[in-house]
């Protein structure tokens, strides 16, 4: 989760909306003021930043420590909504705003600013693009859904001020309603034969169940009680009323409408008609294009995207066959006996080891906490939440104690998350960012593509065995990339579960894996591709920059530029590698 994992679809409604209202507003701003290009820009998109964020209120908090100093002073409070008659109207819309767009000259904006320009673009064009999918998004998936999330996002919600706590409990209050619009959502799905399969249901009707019977034992009420008590600004009387007020909304709204949910998903068990990959749906096979396109941000067709992935896993299981020729103790190797070191101890070590290839990031300092037993085998091995754009000093990176890592995965899972993985990519970027907006839009390609990038980089800086380590580089990217494999596999070419279990036998996975492993994938499509796909993108794009600069080339200036450039599509990413204007700016 990043953001962990940032905004999803239905803030992308919120934002196409308010980009909407925006253009208005830009109209109007160029008639009557004289700026040049660039400040009518800078404007234009700063204010876009303002009212998207008042659209969102967990956005706001998680992105602003001090929205008044970005302007916001006042905010509706919401969760938002699933509503049928936001995403159409604003899908709607987005041709005509991306006409409005076309109206500034590209040309005329400062290097920073056509890139932002770009990037704008390429995000609204992928939200057009969603038009016919209304019903495919699936908000309830067991690992990245709603129900999972939601309860991470409300534990990290800081107190800073009075206001923060008034705005959280108010929210609290908000989740029946919320919870309401999304399963009138599942029911039209349902309705349109395009709900989740009974083994999704189930998964999610578990996940909702260890949360609605962790009783007085709930985390959301112990975290609060630590919060408030640490509050240095309330009086006793204050906390006391606090904690009474969390208690009974608790009770009265959130664990109700947990249950209301598990209710009516129950009433929806035999509703889903497609137990396999999305091809198998009425435009799912191309609900399943986008979703790569937009997921991936490599707009590369599918079948090219399969190819790629192809030539990279017969590579990696070529050179896991050399390592094993040339050093046969290797099959026998364990990483048992080495022992698993401490998190922060391993966060300190990385950020000393990768200044030889990466450039230096401001310091800040990270916490490393624990996912809660209730949602542990629901939540990823690990994830980083990002700071506020204000506020990126203070970190935070959650292990799921149900992982069991091992020394060696400890050591590359925190190089994915921390150094130099998302916290340092997360880090340095709005070091240099001078565009709010861009720090609001998604684009995961890159993201969990450079994490992974860097995470299978971080093998080769293991010093306890390395020869262990580069067989089990080798052997990561190859289970990543068959992952990938299956994943288009399942849902463009509609797999059965029987053709993954027969395909995984020949590398000697077991049918129960090969089991997990396709309700993985059912659950979350196109979401592995994210991963490798962005990975593979970013080592053919420091092949790129070999050839272009051949002596010349350096990994720690190729990892610079990718860095200055920040998230955005692999076209645009390309593009600006080599755009001297831009790198001198």
């Amino acid at each position: 989760m990043k953001h962990s994992d940032t905004l999803n679809k239905k803030h992308i409604r919120w934002l196409v909306t308010v980009l909407l209202m925006a253009a208005a507003f830009l109209t109007a701003a160029a008639l009557h003021t004289p700026l040049t290009q660039d400040q009518h820009f800078e404007k234009y998109t700063n204010h876009l930043f303002r009212s998207e964020l008042a659209g969102s209120t967990l956005n706001l908090h998680y992105t602003l420590a001090n929205p008044d100093s970005y302007g916001i002073k006042e905010y509706p409070i919401t969760l938002g909504s699933m509503s049928k008659d936001v995403h159409l109207s604003s899908v709607a819309q987005t041709e005509n705003y991306l006409t409005g767009l076309a109206k500034f000259s590209r040309e005329k904006l400062s290097a920073k600013n056509r890139l932002t320009y770009d990037i704008l673009q390429d995000y609204l064009t992928a939200c057009r693009n969603s038009a016919p999918f209304y019903l495919y998004d699936e908000p309830l998936s067991p690992t990245l859904g709603v129900q999972a999330q939601l309860p991470v996002l409300l534990a990290e919600y800081t107190f800073r001020t009075r206001q923060d706590i008034e705005d959280y409990l108010a929210l609290l209050a908000q989740i029946p309603d919320y919870f309401q619009s999304i399963m009138d959502y599942e029911e039209e799905k349902a309705a349109a034969g395009l709900f989740m399969s009974d083994n999704c249901v189930t998964d999610v009707l578990q996940q909702c169940d260890a949360f609605v019977n962790s009783g007085n034992d709930n985390y959301l009420k112990q975290i609060f009680d630590e919060q408030i008590d640490s509050f240095t600004n309330l009086t006793a009387d204050e906390k006391i009323s606090y904690k009474k007020q969390n208690a009974e909304i608790l009770e009265a709204y959130v664990l109700p409408a947990y249950k209301e949910m598990m209710q009516r998903l129950a009433r929806l068990l035999g509703k889903g008609k497609n137990s396999g990959g999305l091809c198998n749906l009425p435009l799912g096979k191309e609900y399943y294009q986008y979703l790569v396109h937009n997921t991936t941000g490599d707009a590369s067709s599918v079948e090219d995207i399969e190819e790629r992935i192809k030539e990279e896993i017969i590579s990696a299981y070529g050179d896991i066959q050399k390592l094993l020729k040339s050093d046969s103790g290797l099959i026998t190797a364990s990483l048992d006996q080495i022992a698993v070191p401490d998190p922060a101890q391993v966060l300190t070590q990385l950020q000393e080891v990768i200044l030889e290839d990466f450039p230096a990031a401001p310091r800040v300092s990270c916490q490393i906490k624990y996912v809660h037993d209730s949602l542990a085998d629901y939540l990823s091995p690990a994830f980083y939440m990002i700071p506020p754009i204000d506020e990126t000093v203070r970190n935070v990176i959650y292990i799921n104690p149900a992982n069991h890592y091992n020394a060696l995965e400890l050591y590359t899972t925190l190089a994915h998350e921390g150094y130099p993985g998302h916290l340092y990519q997360t880090v340095l970027f709005e070091s240099q960012n001078d565009s709010p907006l861009r720090s609001i839009l998604n684009f995961g390609g890159y993201v969990e593509g450079w994490a992974t990038y860097v995470e299978l980089y971080s093998y080769s800086t293991w010093t306890e065995d390395p020869a262990l380590a580069s067989l089990y580089q080798k052997d990561r990217s190859l289970m990543l990339g068959i992952a990938s494999l299956l994943d288009i596999g399942i849902h463009y070419h509609g797999y059965s579960r029987s053709d993954v279990a027969s395909f995984l036998s020949k590398f000697g996975i077991t049918e129960d894996t090969a089991n997990t492993l396709y309700n993985n994938i059912l659950e979350a499509p196109a979401n592995y591709l994210k991963y490798y796909v962005g990975y593979l993108n970013f080592k053919d794009l420091q092949s790129y920059m070999k050839d272009i600069l051949g002596d010349r080339f350096s990994l720690k200036e190729y990892h610079a530029r990718v860095l200055k450039i920040g998230p955005c599509s692999f076209s645009t990413l390309k593009q600006y590698l080599t755009d001297a204007e831009y790198l001198l700016s």
